[in-house]
C-alpha cells in the first residue's frame, strides 16, 4: 500500500494485476474464455504468462535489455520488479515499451516527483 499510494490507479491496477497473474496476457485471457489459446503470440509452444512476459519472451528481448542495464541482477526477480520504488519506474518503461497492454490499459504514466 505505501509504494502505491501515489501512484495513478492505472499504475497500481497494472502492479496487482502482475502480482495476482490477472493481466490481460493470453494465459488469463484463455481462463475468462476471451482468448482462443493460453500461448503467446510470439511464442506458439509457450504460455503467455507474467513469466514469460518479463523475463522469457524473445520478442522483448531489446525491452528486457533496456531494463537489465537500468536494474543489473535485479531485474530477474519477479518480487523486486513488482515490490520496490527503485524499480517501479522501469517496469513501467519495459510494459509501456512492449505495447502489450496499451489496448486495456493504454499507456501508464509515473507519479510526478515530489521537490526533496
Amino acid at each position: 500500500i505505501k509504494l502505491t499510494t501515489k501512484f495513478s490507479k492505472r499504475l497500481t491496477g497494472l502492479l496487482i494485476s502482475l502480482r495476482t497473474h490477472h493481466v490481460p496476457l493470453n494465459m488469463h485471457l484463455h481462463r475468462l474464455g476471451k482468448s482462443d489459446t493460453p500461448r503467446c503470440p510470439h511464442c506458439p509452444s509457450i504460455d503467455e504468462s507474467v513469466h514469460h512476459f518479463l523475463f522469457d519472451c524473445p520478442h522483448y528481448q531489446r525491452e528486457r535489455h533496456i531494463l537489465a542495464c537500468a536494474l543489473g541482477r535485479q531485474a530477474t526477480s519477479l518480487p523486486y520488479l513488482l515490490a520496490d520504488a527503485v524499480a517501479t519506474p522501469h517496469l513501467t518503461r519495459y510494459v509501456n515499451a512492449t505495447r502489450r497492454f496499451k489496448a486495456t490499459l493504454g499507456e501508464i504514466l509515473m507519479p510526478a516527483h515530489e521537490p526533496d
